[in-house]
């Protein structure tokens, strides 16, 4: 068992229904943007699925940023760079939150992506992997959850995995013309992964 999440019921932490993430078994969606600056890189965005839950968006007809229950803002700082062929190969760590988000969220406002209840931290380490001729890339990360909040949702007490616990995430995105914003986009999964 690698990730999980914990349904506390009747109000009480004694009561717990733990839904259990297996390796490799798809925990959480996400769709994102990001802003680089100098080594400092900060990607934001919101959850579309996570494992357990039945509904992600105040909204049944309008699902995005806007009706997006659940949010993040990862803080990363890139430590090395390697080129290789077409291929820039950028590693990072940093610091992941996971938001209870009180909306609307808005791309063209990172820090409304930060705004709600945070509900899981983790520590964080990314690859990404740029084709320079396309300008597209692809990213493997891990992310270890180092503090989770009890979260109400529809009358339900929930915490978003535990502690010491990892996840790893792949995304695919576009990178957008230097020096415009934002940086690039990006679409992904989280996975169970052992620990």
């Amino acid at each position: 068992m690698a990730a999980v999440l914990v349904l506390i019921t009747a109000g009480t932490a004694s009561a717990q229904n733990t839904i259990p993430i297996a390796e490799e078994q798809v925990l959480y969606e996400a769709i994102g943007e990001f802003n680089n600056s100098g080594p400092a890189s900060q990607q934001y965005g919101y959850l579309s699925s996570i494992t357990g839950l039945d509904n992600v968006f105040s909204s049944t007809t309008t699902k995005n940023e806007t009706t997006a229950l659940f949010t993040f803002v990862t803080n990363a700082t890139t430590f090395q760079v390697v080129n290789h062929g077409p291929f820039r190969i950028v590693d990072r760590t940093g610091t992941t939150t996971i938001y209870l988000n009180n909306g609307p969220s808005d791309f063209s406002n990172p820090a409304s992506f930060s705004q709600g209840m945070p509900i899981q931290m983790s520590n964080y380490r990314q690859q990404v992997i740029l084709n320079t001729l396309t300008n597209t890339f692809v990213t493997v990360h891990t992310n270890t959850v180092t503090d989770v909040e009890t979260f109400t949702l529809n009358g339900v007490a929930y915490r978003l995995g535990q502690l010491g616990k990892s996840f790893r995430t792949n995304y695919s995105g576009q990178a957008n013309t230097p020096g415009a914003v934002p940086s690039g986009w990006f679409a992904g999964t989280s996975t169970g992964s052992k620990n």
